[in-house]
Formats: structure tokens, C-alpha cells, sequence
């Protein structure tokens, strides 16, 4: 009888090199540009967006739903690793390698990859290679634990809810609607265009206008203060030089009785072509 053949037992630093220098959708070697979601994970940014463009992106990356849920990385390249085909990355300050054994952040506002040692070691609010400001929610881990992960997740949950909640006090067009009483509206501060509602006496009036902080109602040019639309005529828009009834000829609100049937032309009133 022959021994069965064990497993092969799987090298845990292949494991976390492939994490830290290949792409996370496509496991080939990172290579830029690349980009990182807000959760850490870094791809090539060629493979992303073909996934994205062909609705090919596995359901544990369903959160991605376009670039603007991915930040550009600048990645530092080790000098000389890249002509032996073997591109390999590190810290720009302190030289540590990215390779899993260190931790790296991503800034959000340039893109820029540090480790979490220089960052540490060199208290500043700004980028350490091009100074730009940062924030401490501008700091993205790569390749996080599964306690950082869920920090991230939580914070992306919070972003979410941030922009449902400016999408619901938008209304399409541009117009605000928004609800007072005849004193002023309340406590909420509702500026917007076009449209406001007013409540009077118990009942909603519609008003076309421009509601203000203060609860005023700006009147809308054209717009009387009853709600009905002023109709101006073409001659009314005619330049000071010019003769009223020969600018307004030149469209529709001219008088159409100065078209006449002749000998040679049989042109015919407009309400009839």
C-alpha cells in the first residue's frame, strides 16, 4: 500500500506577498495606475474598470459602484527593481517595503502612499511628499486587519447616509419646496427656486417664487403677485432704436391680418399653415 500524499501546506508569506503586490479583482502584478475602494483593497485600475464597464465585479465588491467610490494611488517604485521585471514598491520616506510586513495608508486628498511609520514619526496635517492637508478620515489602511476593515466599513456606511440625506432635501430642477406658516417658516432654513408652498389659514397655497431663509417669498420676474404669469410680446423686447411694430413682425405676434392673398403670392394667415 502507498502512503497517501499529504496537502501541500500553503506558504503563509506567498500568501501575503500575493495580497500586497498583486491586484485584488485580478491577482496579476500591480502595476500602475492602480487604485484602492475605501476599504483598503488595491486593484489595477485597467481591471476594475473593465469589470465596472461589463458588470463583471464578484458580489463581495458590490459596493463599488464607479470611480467616484475609488481613490487614485501614487505608488513609489524601489529604484532598479523594475528592470529586472520585477516592480516592487515602497515608503518614499522611510524606504520600508510594501510588501505586507509594514503598514501603509492611502491619502484620500492626493493619493499618495506613506507608511504608517512615517506618518507616525513626522506629526503633520499635511502630505509628507507634497503637502498637501489631509484629515485623519483622509487615511486609508491597506490591506487591513478585520478590526480595521470594519472601521472603514462603518465610516463608508456613515458617507452614505450623508449623501441619501443631501438627496432628499434636493428636488429635481433645482426647485425647493417648502412648508411655513403665515408668520414665516420655521426653524429650518429652506432656500431654493421657482416654487414654494405657503400654508394660510389651514391651507396650502402654491406661490411661484424664490423662498428665502427668512420665510419671505421673492416674487419671480414676470410673475405677478397672484401667481399668474405675466405674457409679454415681442414688441416689448424690441432695442431702443428700433421701430416696435417691424422688430415684432419677425415673429409669431405680429398681426396676422397684414397677410394678404395677391396676384402673385398666395400666402396664407398663420393659423392656417
Amino acid at each position: 500500500m502507498y502512503a497517501e500524499k499529504k496537502p501541500d501546506k500553503i506558504d503563509p508569506n506567498e500568501v501575503r506577498l500575493s495580497k500586497w503586490l498583486n491586484c485584488a479583482l485580478s491577482n496579476e502584478p500591480l502595476r500602475e495606475p492602480c487604485v484602492i475602494d475605501k476599504l483598503g483593497n488595491i486593484f489595477n485600475k485597467e481591471a476594475l474598470v473593465h469589470a465596472l464597464l461589463s458588470k463583471s465585479l464578484p458580489n463581495g465588491f458590490g459596493y463599488i459602484r464607479g470611480l467616484k467610490d475609488l481613490v487614485n494611488v501614487k505608488l513609489s517604485k524601489i529604484p532598479g527593481e523594475e528592470d529586472c521585471g520585477n516592480v516592487r514598491f515602497q515608503c518614499p520616506i522611510t524606504g520600508h517595503e510594501f510588501n505586507g510586513k509594514y503598514k501603509f495608508f492611502a491619502l484620500r486628498t492626493c493619493g499618495h502612499v506613506l507608511s504608517a511609520k512615517a506618518l507616525k514619526e513626522v506629526k503633520s496635517s499635511s502630505c509628507l511628499v507634497c503637502h498637501e492637508e489631509f484629515s485623519e478620515l483622509d487615511r486609508i489602511v491597506i490591506n487591513g486587519s478585520e478590526e480595521e476593515v470594519a472601521v472603514l466599513r462603518e465610516r463608508l456606511e456613515g458617507e452614505k447616509a450623508k449623501v441619501k440625506d443631501k438627496k432628499a432635501k434636493r428636488v429635481k430642477n433645482g426647485e425647493v419646496v417648502g412648508i411655513g406658516k403665515e408668520e414665516g417658516l420655521d426653524s429650518e432654513k429652506v432656500s431654493g427656486t421657482k416654487r414654494g408652498v405657503v400654508e394660510t389659514n389651514g391651507v396650502e397655497k402654491k406661490v411661484l417664487g424664490k423662498v428665502e431663509g427668512n420665510g419671505k417669498v421673492e416674487m419671480v420676474k414676470g410673475v405677478s403677485a397672484n401667481g399668474a404669469v405675466k405674457r409679454f410680446k415681442a414688441g416689448d423686447m424690441a432695442p431702443p432704436n428700433a421701430n416696435k411694430s417691424v422688430y415684432a413682425s419677425i415673429f409669431t405676434s405680429s398681426r396676422k391680418s397684414d397677410f394678404k392673398e395677391t396676384y402673385s403670392c398666395r400666402s396664407l394667415p398663420l393659423g392656417r399653415n
